[in-house]
């Protein structure tokens, strides 16, 4: 077993595009005195992102950010030196994984507009480099009879070796027709993709093993709202699985090492936990996998979705591998960095080499290599080679005013002489379904940099700390989880480190919709707001869902559950629509929003700002050309710290005169 002792840390030294820019990585400290941040630092995109490990362990991908530009970059493992590459700033590099020693993958997307097609869509692309001839290919390319608009055109599912053909699905039909997702067999010389399996409108997803013979294709009927799984291990398509639901109740996410079940995720108490559809003959079987103090976060796999462990959530990742050594392996990562996040990224095939990334107080999410059989460390790069104190991470709970237990992130400046009556930024989440954890968080770093305490509250509604928290928000935006949130800042003040009368509240996606709520609702609470790409309307944006998926879509029956139908609740949805409280609010208000959104509209903004310019309130409205709803361009992303930078400064200085 490996002892937290013997592991030794070495710094790789290499370039990248230019002689004199490295991807070593300093390991971050605490200081006693709190510089002056570089806004640049956090504010533009990680330096390095999206690193993959070869097969053979040869070599290493990987997107670099130079000039505020995105590079794909290969570097030889043992020389360091940069084997190939291209400038991919074209499109938004998004991921990056080799399918074999020669040739990686890059996908990426680019929001699009076109016309005769409604609104725009966030257009998926996978392109292959060869490392051999130096060439890249754009899978799919020229294939015949595509759907024009797609958003997952660049998803693989399987690769067979033997024929150097990937597996794609892919949507097939013209304008104006109901589009039906086939898979796909697309050679990796050209690029051409040609028809391996046939599905239909209601097709979801497909199953092949590392061979490329069919296991399975998963439908979900709309309208009938039937999901239905098939399998052809005997030769002929037979269904082993058929339930109905407005929302799917099983997801298949992988596929046993034998090639002979199906992998899913699926409730046991108050957790996630993984289970098995036999391909065989349908029968259901587990949990194979579960914790009982945390959900089941993803499943992990290869490039032909075979089984390699499980990852669960909450504050830190944990995983469960298939065999007990690399278990140990992983303990003991996680006992050398206890206060940081572990995230297995990827291994060699002997499995003697993983990747992972260290996220937290102990890394500004730095990549590293460990070598299991020499029990030794390597630091490949940083995502923020630059920064180099980290503001204290802690993970705590607080109890909700109604007994709750809500688990949360607070982040606090570096200098430890400055830890009491400090102003604060409450900072939701987006989702609302996902979480915050004990990681780097650019930009709660950065408040904490300038001398913030930043609370990133896990109310009720979010995942990754069990059932009951989850689904206690169903029904409950704009009231119990934003108490949540109040009772959060409250927990801070009475514990000393938050001074009452400084107190901000700042959000994205559904964070932005709670930054508004908590400006409405709670006016006497916050000194300023800031919502990025934020609700504002309910009824507006589950009218914008029906429109844009129809009526009868999962997607739309998802978003009447957790937040209320819009038939039979739309009083309630108005009455929870910050947009209709303008009148209340006191804090002046930032919003922000991308024009590229394609997930949020930014006509929610621009009619809150209408709203609140009618009701004679400050607000600012500052949109940002070419950017998403994730943040994914240098520039913008980078422009919109400045502008929370500039209106905290004015509304909620750190230092008090």
């Amino acid at each position: 077993m490996l002892k937290k002792a013997s592991i030794t840390l070495y710094f790789f030294l290499f370039g990248c595009l230019t002689l004199n820019q490295t991807l070593n990585a300093q390991e971050a400290s605490f200081s006693q005195s709190l510089p002056q941040p570089d806004i640049e630092k956090y504010g533009l995109l990680p330096a390095f992102r999206s690193v993959a490990i070869s097969p053979d362990g040869n070599h290493f991908a990987l997107i670099q950010r130079q000039d505020n530009q995105d590079f794909f970059v290969i570097v030889n493992a043992k020389t360091l030196n940069l084997v190939g590459g291209f400038n991919a700033n074209k499109y938004k590099a998004r991921d990056i994984y080799f399918v074999s020693n020669e040739h990686v993958v890059l996908q990426s997307s680019k929001t699009q507009r076109a016309t005769r097609i409604k609104g725009s869509w966030e257009n998926s692309s996978a392109f292959v480099y060869n490392l051999t001839t130096k060439k890249i290919k754009v899978l799919l390319s020229k294939t015949k009879g595509l759907y024009p608009a797609q958003t997952r055109l660049g998803q693989i599912v399987g690769f067979n070796n033997r024929t150097a053909e990937l597996y794609m699905p892919a949507y097939s039909g013209g304008l104006g027709s109901n589009p039906k997702n086939h898979l796909y067999r697309v050679s990796l010389k050209n690029g051409y993709g040609k028809i391996y399996a046939k599905g239909n409108k209601s097709t979801i997803g497909w199953f092949v093993d590392e061979t490329g013979n069919l296991l399975a294709r998963e439908d979900f009927d709309k309208n009938s709202k039937q999901h239905r799984i098939f399998s052809k291990v005997s030769g002929k398509w037979k269904p082993i699985y058929r339930h109905n639901a407005d929302i799917p109740e099983i997801s298949p996410q992988a596929v046993s090492s034998d090639a002979t079940k199906l992998l899913f995720l699926k409730g046991q108490g108050n957790n996630e936990a993984i289970f098995s559809l036999s391909l065989l003959d349908g029968s259901i079987q587990g949990p194979l996998y579960s914790r009982s103090q945390t959900d089941v976060g993803d499943l992990l796999t290869n490039i032909n979705r075979t089984f390699i462990a499980v990852k669960y959530s909450g504050f830190k990742p944990g995983y469960d591998f298939n065999n007990l050594q690399a278990n140990l392996s992983y303990e003991n990562l996680s006992e050398y960095f206890p206060t940081s996040s572990i995230t297995f990224l990827g291994n060699t095939a002997d499995n003697n080499k993983w990747l992972i990334n260290v996220s937290g107080n102990q890394g500004a999410g730095d990549y590293k290599v460990f070598d299991r059989h020499a029990n030794k460390l390597f630091n490949l790069a940083s995502q923020y080679p630059a920064i180099t104190v980290v503001g204290e991470i802690k993970a705590i709970n607080y109890s909700a005013r109604d007994g709750l237990k809500i688990p949360a992130i607070v982040t606090l400046p570096s200098d430890i002489t400055k830890r009491k009556n400090l102003p604060l930024i409450a900072l939701p989440h987006g989702g609302p379904a996902t979480f915050d954890s004990l990681k780097f968080d650019w930009l709660a770093q950065y408040l904490a940099a300038k001398g913030y305490a930043v609370l990133q509250p896990n109310f009720r509604g979010s995942k990754g700390f069990g059932f009951s928290l989850r689904d206690s928000g169903n029904g409950e935006w704009g009231k119990k989880m934003q108490d949540d949130v109040s009772d959060g800042v409250a927990a801070l003040i009475k514990a000393g480190y938050v001074d009452a009368n400084r107190v901000c509240i700042m959000g994205a996606s559904y964070g932005g919709y709670s930054a508004l709520v908590g400006g409405a609702f709670t006016p006497d609470l916050y000194r300023c707001v800031i919502a990025i790409a934020g609700v504002s309307d309910l009824p507006l944006m589950l009218k914008a869902e029906k429109s844009k998926y129809g009526s009868n879509h999962w997607v739309v029956s998802y978003w009447n559950k957790i937040i209320g139908d819009l038939k039979t609740e739309k009083e309630k949805l108005k009455s929870i629509s910050p947009i209709n409280f303008a009148n209340n609010f006191q804090a002046p208000v930032l919003l922000i929003h991308g024009k590229d959104d394609t997930v949020v509209p930014i006509r929610q903004s621009k009619e809150m700002f209408r709203a609140l310019k009618k009701a004679d309130k400050p607000v600012e409205l500052v949109t940002l050309k070419g950017e998403d709803h994730w943040l994914s361009v240098s520039e913008t992303r980078l422009a919109l710290l400045k502008q929370v930078d500039q209106f905290l400064d004015k509304h909620n200085p750190v230092d008090i005169l």
